[in-house]
């Protein structure tokens, strides 16, 4: 019995997508070529030389001198120490009131040939005479001296009108330190006043001189 048989078509070498394929390859090969053969005869026609560029800016020669800054501080010298002072050893005052023109002279009532009594006179008597104050700054210093004031006497015995009349330290040099204090101790001054006739009267000028002395 005869068998059915499908009858072989004739093979077929080279199938139309490849030879596609292939055509494209080549293709880019041959661009690939000619792309190098043209770089290679742009470098052979620069002979190698490098592209010309755009010159560089120009720059201005920089100032580098040498500057040297020097600060200079004037040195002073701390302050020497002040040596402390020895402590003051406590003194007293000794204040003295020298009385001056003020001689006293009492005599008893004498009879007359009339037979008259003689009234009585009298100089001034000093009943109270404060001590003045030492100033302070006088016997920070260590200053002595003494001062001579001029006053009037009223008839009731107070003083009045005190000035002074001269200044001056244990050297004898003129001084003012002592005058304020004078003046007030003065002021204070109390007197039995003059008597002329048996009635008080007013003396002018009397004078006494204030001592200030420390003591030793």
């Amino acid at each position: 019995m005869d068998r059915a048989c499908t009858p072989f078509s004739s093979p077929v070498f080279f199938p139309t997508h490849l030879l596609t394929g292939y055509a494209k390859g080549l293709a880019y090969a041959a661009l690939t070529t000619l792309g190098l053969i043209f770089a290679m005869s742009q470098l052979i026609s620069t002979n190698f030389v490098e592209p010309v560029t755009k010159p560089l800016p120009t720059i201005q020669p920089i100032d580098m001198t040498d500057k040297k800054v020097v600060t200079q501080q004037k040195y002073e010298a701390p302050p020497t120490p002040q040596d402390v002072p020895p402590p003051l050893e406590p003194s007293r005052e000794v204040k003295e009131v020298e009385v001056i023109n003020t001689s006293t002279t009492v005599a008893p009532p004498a009879v007359t040939n009339d037979g008259v009594f003689d009234l009585v006179s009298r100089d001034p008597l000093p009943v109270y005479k404060p001590a003045p104050r030492y100033p302070t700054t006088a016997m920070r210093r260590g200053i002595e001296g003494y001062v001579v004031v001029e006053f009037t006497i009223t008839k009731t015995g107070a003083v009045r009108d005190a000035r002074v009349v001269g200044g001056f330290d244990s050297t004898g040099n003129p001084t003012n330190v002592f005058n304020r204090s004078a003046l007030a101790a003065a002021e204070r001054f109390k007197y039995q006043p003059q008597v002329e006739d048996g009635q008080p009267i007013e003396r002018y000028g009397v004078r006494n001189r204030i001592t200030y002395k420390l003591a030793q």
